[in-house]
Parts: structure tokens; sequence; C-alpha cells
């Protein structure tokens, strides 16, 4: 395998269960990946390594820090509401690359702003994770990662990160309308994370269960016509969400991770994202309403 001759150095912002997945099968590839975290994360993983459970069973020991160092491609995976202050503490090269790879549609945004919009791809990811504990998680589910310049230009860039993810194991494909894709995630999280959230259970119930399927129907309806309203060509449907909960049968989804660890949620960044387009477009959106504030009491109620 060849590796990288421009990203030589790569950095994982956000040592949580998808970050620390992308991060450590990267590392396992060969290549100088730092990760970025919490010092209870950090700690464990510079003692004792990090440890990967399920679809692949390995451990691996990358560099691992509380604080950033410079890097030619820098993962951002931290959680949504914190991307703007991950973003003010990057430290950038002149050629360095930010890939987002986090859930929400207005991350790119928000790094593009402040670090440069040059320095900015988007991205989504299927990937499966669950955090076990420090330095180590569990992959729970393999899925396809789709990445892309904003300005949809088909670049050398996106072609080095493409081969970087293969080369990890990580199914990569580069699209050029990354802004559709992240729509589509967006779908995606909307028909999942706050039911899973709420109820407490794996993705595959919502498959399983008719009220639960209904629920997702209704959600994804909802965020479906906003999207038609915002002008995106969408190309998720009520079944594709439902196909991914059967997919990821196991999964706890990130939301109900959140909740498992007493920590605040994105249900701003997915399904209140949907609500505040809506109330634009004037698009009804009631059972995102209703899970939206569902959501907030739970957080609420575990500060």
């Amino acid at each position: 395998m060849v590796l990288s001759l421009v990203f030589k150095d790569i950095m994982v912002m956000g040592a949580g269960a998808i970050g620390s997945l992308i991060g450590g099968l990267v590392t396992n590839s060969g290549r100088n990946v730092a990760f970025i975290g919490r010092e209870w994360q950090v700690k464990e993983i510079r003692e004792s390594g990090l440890h990967i459970s399920g679809l692949d069973d390995l451990c691996v020991y990358p560099e691992a820090y509380t604080d950033p160092i410079e890097a030619d491609l820098i993962f951002i995976t931290v959680k949504s509401y914190d991307t703007e202050t991950a973003a003010r503490i990057l430290l950038l090269r002149e050629e360095s690359v930010v890939l987002s790879l986090q859930n929400g549609i207005r991350n790119e945004e928000k790094i593009g702003r402040i670090m440069g919009i040059k320095h900015v791809l988007g991205g989504v990811t299927s990937q499966g994770a669950l955090l076990l504990g420090p330095g180590h998680i569990k992959h729970t589910g393999d899925g396809r990662t789709i990445i892309g310049e904003l300005d949809g230009r088909i670049t050398e860039r996106t072609k080095e990160i493409k081969d970087i993810l293969d080369g990890s194991k990580i199914e990569t494909r580069i699209t050029t309308d990354i802004k559709r894709e992240l729509w589509n995630k967006l779908i995606i999280n909307v028909g999942i994370n706050a039911i899973t959230a709420i109820t407490g259970l794996e993705n595959g119930y919502i498959y399983k269960m008719k009220n639960l399927r209904e629920l997702s129907r209704r959600c994804v309806r909802e965020a479906l016509k906003v999207a038609e309203e915002a002008g995106i060509d969408t190309d998720v449907r009520e079944e594709d969400v439902l196909n991914v909960a059967r997919l990821t049968a196991e999964n706890r989804s990130s939301m109900l991770q959140d909740l498992d660890r007493g920590r605040k949620t994105e249900i701003n960044e997915i399904n209140g994202v949907v609500v505040a387009l809506g109330e634009k477009y004037g698009v009804k959106c009631e059972v995102n309403e209703a899970l939206l504030h569902l959501v907030g009491v739970m957080e609420r109620a575990i500060e």
C-alpha cells in the first residue's frame, strides 16, 4: 500500500464512538494519527491503546492529546453543538483539509466561517460504533462513507482521502452533491435517533414494531416536505429509513448513547432543524416538534 504523500499527519478532533472508530481503523492501516479528546479517553489510549471490538477486533496505539496539534488532514467528529468551539482551536497548515463527519447540515458552514471555507470538506458516514468505556469501542455496523467538496468538484484531495479511508476498510465514495448527502443523512437521523432516545431501544425495534414504524414514517414525511420546500433533491424515502434501522438493528443511536451517559444530545441539529426550517417555509412539523420537546425534557431531567 502506498501511503499519502500529502496527508502525512492526520488528526481526529473528537475521540467519541465514531471518531475513535474512524481514527482507529486509519491507525491500523499504518498511518500517523493523533486523537484529540477528553482526559479520561486520552489517558486510557496512552496507557493501554484503543481497543475496537465487534466487526473488527483489534488494538491500536495512536497518539492522544487533550489539545489540538497541527495536521494535514483533520477529521472533525465532535458533537454538532461543539463545532464552533472545536474550529476555533484548530491549528491549520496552509494546505490542511478539515473533513466534517458529523450529524447535521450546518457544520461545514460553521467551520468555514472560522477556518476559511477553502479548507473544508463535507462528509457523512453510516458506520456504527458504540463507546463501551475509556479506550474501548464496539464496531456495530458497517456502512458507506461519502465525502465531497462543497462546490461539487472532484479534486485530488478528495481522491486521496477516499484512498486513505478505503485503505482503512472504510468504504468511501466521492459525491458531487454533498449537500444532498447531508440532507439524506439528516432525514435518516430524523426517523431513528429521537425515537430510540425516548424509548431506550436499539435501532432494530423501529423496523420491527408497527407503532414505531409509523412514528418514523411521520417524522420522515415532515422532513421530506421541508427538504422539498428548501429546494433539496433528496433521494431518501420512508422505507429507506426503515431499512437502515433494520440493517443497524443492534446499534444504539448516538442520541441514545448521549442520554445513557447523561450528556446533551444533538436533538436541536436533527429534529430541531426540521422544525425550524418548517416554520421558515410554512410546513407543519408536529411530530418532529413533539420529539424535540420530549428529548429536551429528558436532557433536563438528567442534568
